[in-house]
């Protein structure tokens, strides 16, 4: 027989480990969000960026504040509090003994004693726990220094001890089994408050098991699946994306990309068109309504009042204070969006379209309309400074129109720019010169080759690795981009060691051969270096790597008139020039000067293929680079016939082969046992189902399959009455008490005549839906009301 104990102080250091394993966790990932101090910002010293930086600055405090006494904030300080209390509750315990009985102990004697040693410390310790000299609960006048209540229960203790040592049958079951009434069965101590097992808490503790599993936990995961369901994987909800997918195309022109954006359902969700904002809203659309591009959205009011503050905001016009917070959250979700719409892109292989959203991305990013002039991006520059630039800017060679305005500039040098610039003060030309010298500038290297081939074949797999090298950054010391020391060792590497050595004499061989090993020795060690560091230095997860963590911090943008911190962001595109099609994409993911990008795709037919290395940047105009690249495809040799893809789908399948399933059991209708033979028959019941509806819904059922059902029917009538006059009473019996079928009779009411032509049109009009984008005929369209006050 077996029996439970319940132990209080078990159940307390159970308790204590457990919130330490929860609350250590937690607490990390909560001190980690909070941002005690700004990040080191080389765009906090320009003066263009002071009221942008002193903004986020108090919104920084005010964020931290937020979550101190947020929802986690209290969490976190309660968890604590709460542990701390139990860690000194278990300092005040540390003397109690989780349940056990130790008559040794209890009687501050060493296993083994002698009689009379246990009968001296029993005489001491009864008359110092004795009841009748401990009487008061005040433990300073007890001879034991303790409660009376404590002093009584020492005292029968103290006894049983007593009595276990000196009785020789208790004490040999105690020695045996450690009990002194001897085998009582298994006794299980469990980390458990005592508390639960008495009646009287038993309602208390059912009830509150049956609200956390049948309620709480229920309700948590429900509501979690049904927030997250709502969104895809880069963060963007699917219905936007849905929306995003039936807008764009391969051709869509950059000055579309404000409307699609502003189709998003965030933004229809969180800033919908509001009559207080109406007066506001009309003023400032017919400031902007002279730039506006058409698009599918335009009869919606919601679709239409975010496009006006982008508009706004794009052209660097004031907008009203009742509008200022909606525009803060369009802009604040405008980038992830637009990120959405990137992958959308790049997925389709668009060429045309993944740049313009990308360049849209820059003029967002620097507040700037279509077309404008890069030079608008530098601190304290308007069209005056731009246009007297230009002019000298202008008077360069060749070599000169080659580069951005922005580089021609940088490449003048300060004293020039302080001679074109009159009008700026000294403290603005710093300005400049300090973001001149953080103003990007990369160079773009690469090398495409088919491992262990000299050639490039039809069918090859080319590896595309191209190096970026953004000089803006500071070195990077762990960076190494020699592969000499992979190469193979020369004939003449061991001529020195090897010198006073008679050639092919056993002593030169086996030289030789121990050189060769610590050379095997030292290159497999680089090599094992050389993938850490490559590991350590490019995490991709994923196509994009988007999942990386980066090397170093993110480069800071100047962005003045974006309301929040932007950082440089980079694409590498590798497009097919002649079918205007993206062949691969990646990431530039760990912020270093150096950085490389794998690209793996197969080689063309026959010919000369050029392709183009496109490098974005996501933040600023005027930065991207492109370089082509020309690869010769030679027509595969007759006796390689197979490429490597073809190839690799062979082994593909001779695994599949091997790992293929014997053949099912026809008794088990295809399956291998019992339980698939029971998942084919719902799989048939379920397509039976369906197969069903779909005749009955054409009509098909009623002029062809019921006829002939019911001419079986009635052949088999005599022997279906004799066996359903047998089945009837067990039937019977079932409906009435076990399941009751007539609840689901409704589902064959309301079948009719079907309406060929609405239903083949079904799909049609699915594809082709774009009702999203149509006007809300719950609210009058408010644009068009502008226009008419016109």
């Amino acid at each position: 027989m077996a029996f439970e104990v319940f132990d209080d102080v078990a159940f307390y250091w159970f308790l204590f480990s457990v919130m330490v394993m929860v609350i250590v966790p937690m607490s990390y990932s909560f001190l980690s969000t909070l941002q005690l101090r700004p990040p080191a910002d080389w765009t906090r010293q320009l003066d263009s960026c002071k009221e942008k930086n002193e903004r986020i600055e108090r919104e920084r405090r005010k964020d931290l504040m937020s979550k101190l006494f947020g929802w986690r904030g209290v969490g976190f300080i309660c968890s604590w509090t709460l542990l701390i209390a139990l860690a000194m509750r278990l300092t005040v315990m540390q003397n109690e003994e989780m349940y056990t009985f130790n008559p040794y102990r209890i009687l501050a004697i060493e296993e083994g004693a002698e009689p009379g040693e246990i009968k001296k410390a029993y005489r001491k310790m009864s008359l110092k726990f004795h009841p009748d000299k401990n009487q008061d609960d005040d433990p300073e006048k007890n001879s034991c220094l303790c409660p009376a209540k404590e002093a009584a229960d020492l005292f029968i203790k103290i006894a049983k001890a007593y009595e276990t040592l000196t009785d020789d049958a208790t004490r040999d079951n105690y020695e045996k089994y450690g009990n002194p009434d001897g085998y009582h069965g298994t006794s299980v101590t469990i980390g458990l408050p005592s508390w639960l097992t008495d009646k009287d808490n038993e309602l208390a503790i059912l009830v509150a098991y049956f609200v956390a599993l049948i309620v709480i936990i229920p309700t948590v995961v429900g509501l979690w699946w049904r927030n997250s369901s709502k969104f895809l994987e880069d963060g963007v909800m699917q219905n936007t994306a849905y929306r995003f997918y039936r807008q764009i195309s391969e051709h869509t022109a950059a000055k579309f990309m404000p409307g699609i954006l502003s189709s998003a359902v965030e933004f229809s969700e969180a800033v919908p068109c509001r009559n207080n904002q109406a007066d506001d809203l009309s003023k400032l659309h017919n400031r902007v309504r002279e730039q506006f591009v058409k698009n599918q959205g335009d009869v919606n009011n919601d679709i239409m009042k975010v496009k006006t503050l982008l508009y706004a905001f794009l052209l660097r016009e004031p907008v009203p204070p009742s509008l200022q917070a909606d525009m803060q959250f369009v802009l604040s979700a405008s980038h992830r969006l637009l990120n959405g719409l990137l992958n959308i892109c790049m997925e389709q292989r668009f060429v045309t379209a993944t740049i313009n959203v990308i360049e849209f991305s820059q003029l967002l990013t620097q507040a700037m309309w279509f077309h404008s002039n890069p030079l608008l991006q530098l601190p304290h520059f308007d069209m005056a400074q731009v246009k007297a630039c230009s002019r000298l800017l202008d008077g360069g060679g060749k070599d000169a129109k080659a580069s951005s305005p922005i580089e021609k500039l940088r490449a003048l040098g300060p004293q020039k720019r302080r001679e074109a610039l009159t009008k700026l003060s000294e403290s603005q030309h710093a300005d400049i010169d300090r973001f001149l010298t953080n103003f990007p500038e990369i160079e773009i290297s690469f090398d495409a080759k088919v491992e262990d081939e000299e050639d490039v074949q039809e069918g090859d797999v080319l590896s595309l690795t191209v190096k970026v090298e953004r000089k803006h950054l500071p070195e990077d010391p762990d960076w190494v981009d020699s592969d000499e020391e992979d190469d193979e060792p020369d004939e003449d590497m061991f001529s020195k060691e090897l010198a006073h050595l008679e050639p092919d004499s056993e002593e030169y061989e086996a030289k030789k051969e121990e050189l060769m090993d610590e050379w095997r020795d030292a290159y497999y060690e680089r090599q094992k270096r050389k993938r850490e560091r490559e590991k350590a230095r490019n995490p991709q997860s994923g196509e994009l790597g988007f999942a990386a963590r980066p090397l170093h911090e993110p480069v800071p943008v100047h962005a003045p008139h974006f309301p929040e911190e932007r950082h440089e962001q980079w694409m590498v595109l590798l497009v097919d020039v002649k079918s205007n099609k993206l062949v691969g994409y990646q990431k530039l993911s760990q912020n270093s000067r150096f950085e490389k990008v794998a690209l793996k795709f197969l080689a063309p037919k026959e010919g000369v293929v050029h392709y183009e290395i496109h490098c974005l940047c996501s933040a600023y105009l005027g930065l991207d680079k492109k370089v082509l690249m020309k690869k010769s495809i030679v027509k595969r040799k007759e006796e390689e016939k197979k490429t490597a893809a073809e190839l690799a789908e062979e082994e593909d399948e001779e695994e599949e082969e091997e790992d293929e399933e014997p053949e099912g059991k026809w008794y088990y209708l295809g399956g291998n046992s019992f339980g698939e033979l029971i998942l084919n028959i719902i799989a048939l019941a379920i397509a039976g189902v369906m197969l069903f509806n779909f005749l009955y819904s054409r009509g098909l059922w009623q002029k062809y399959v019921q006829p002939l059902a019911d001419w079986v029917l009635m052949i088999a009538w005599p022997f279906l009455s004799l066996v359903g006059n047998k089945l009837l009473p067990g039937w019977l019996w079932f409906s009435t008490n076990v399941y009751d079928f007539r609840h689901v009779s409704f589902l064959f009411e309301n079948m009719t005549a079907v309406d060929m032509d609405a239903n083949a049109s079904l799909s049609t009009r699915v594809k082709n839906d774009t009702s999203f984008l149509n006007e809300d005929p719950f609210k009058p369209n408010l644009f068009n009301q502008m226009g008419d006050r016109d």
